[in-house]
């Protein structure tokens, strides 16, 4: 147990909640399989605060980058990004917790391709340019 790892997923919350709530359950097992912690605030903080309120979902947003600074990487999970997900973000490059990036069917993105890839839009590239990505 020296070697474990806590993972944060960034991934999608808001929009479709159910297929969200899936995708994160899914790389939360995967991550656990790799015998890694995931460290996912938005399977977490839901239980408890209401996402419709604005103050309650920033609130939540604001706590779950608190739990980052303590893992030890990050995993972006799918090929769009919300803006709870650029506000985690920009958190990361900050912090330079080591990133990967992952599209919704857990298949890794490589960073050095990024320009070529077609599951990508400006926007992401955008937003994913300054963090401490890893190359697989």
């Amino acid at each position: 147990m020296n070697d474990l790892k806590k993972v944060f997923v960034c991934s999608p919350y808001r929009g479709d909640i159910e297929a969200n709530t899936k995708l994160a359950k899914y790389a939360a097992r995967i991550i656990y399989g790799c015998y890694d912690l995931p460290v996912v605030p938005h399977l977490y903080f839901p239980q408890f605060l209401d996402d419709d309120s604005q103050y309650e979902r920033i609130r939540g947003i604001k706590l779950g980058v608190e739990l980052m600074k303590g893992c030890d990487l990050i995993w972006v999970v799918g090929t769009k990004i919300t803006s709870g997900m650029e506000y985690e973000l920009n958190a990361a490059k900050e912090f330079k917790v080591p990133v990967r990036l992952y599209d919704e069917h857990l298949c890794q993105i490589d960073p050095t391709t990024m320009l070529l890839d077609e599951r990508l839009d400006d926007d992401y590239r955008r937003i994913v340019k300054g963090l401490a990505l890893e190359k697989y």
